[in-house]
């Protein structure tokens, strides 16, 4: 009896780690790559391809378009205000106070203004799916090759940004949008 629950304790363990065949895939370029965005290109390995971006302070979400596969990567980035730099070698106490007084002889206007000091945290995830609000309908990808509904309904949506919905595995939701030139190039691939 233990050995079978051995066994199936091994089974179920071994299960719960195994990955899908498929699986959205992240996004075949990085933000800060040098590709054409938002026009649709020719990539040896997906054919016809257009890439996406959308940032903003907190985020950067990388998006490839083509019939074979979605890949998405979403950046989160972090800024942590580590101090200020005050411009001079000398210690943070007792010079500020007197710096921004010019050193108590009138001469503040020759020192610069304090300039902040970051730390940025940046951490890439791909999330589990991704689902599209395109004319009044939610479409949902997952993995593998583009179904020929969302195919159509990609083909067909309104040349606007698109809103779309990103989902993690624990419950986690991020909407952000596609841009309208890259709507516009789904016609070329999808259509």
């Amino acid at each position: 009896m233990r050995q079978q629950l051995l066994v199936l304790g091994c089974s179920v363990f071994l299960i719960g780690f195994a990955s899908p065949a498929f699986a959205l895939q992240p996004a075949s370029v990085k933000a800060n790559d040098d590709v054409a965005w938002s026009k649709v290109v020719e990539n040896p390995f997906d054919g016809p391809i257009v890439y996406d971006r959308n940032y903003k302070d907190d985020f950067v979400f990388v998006s490839s378009w083509s019939r074979q596969r979605i890949g998405v990567t979403y950046t989160q980035v972090n800024s942590v205000l580590l101090g200020y730099d005050y411009g001079s070698s000398v210690g943070y106490s007792d010079f500020s106070r007197y710096r921004r007084r010019g050193l108590g002889l009138g001469l503040g206007f020759l020192f610069g203004p304090r300039s902040p000091i970051y730390r940025r945290d940046i951490t890439d995830n791909v999330p589990d799916s991704i689902s599209l609000a395109i004319n009044g309908n939610v479409y949902t990808y997952e993995d593998g090759p583009v179904s020929p509904e969302l195919a159509a309904a990609l083909a067909s949506a309104p040349p606007q940004n698109i809103k779309i919905r990103l989902r993690w595995k624990d419950g986690t939701v991020r909407d952000t949008e596609i841009g309208r030139d890259t709507v516009r190039a789904w016609k070329t691939i999808f259509g």
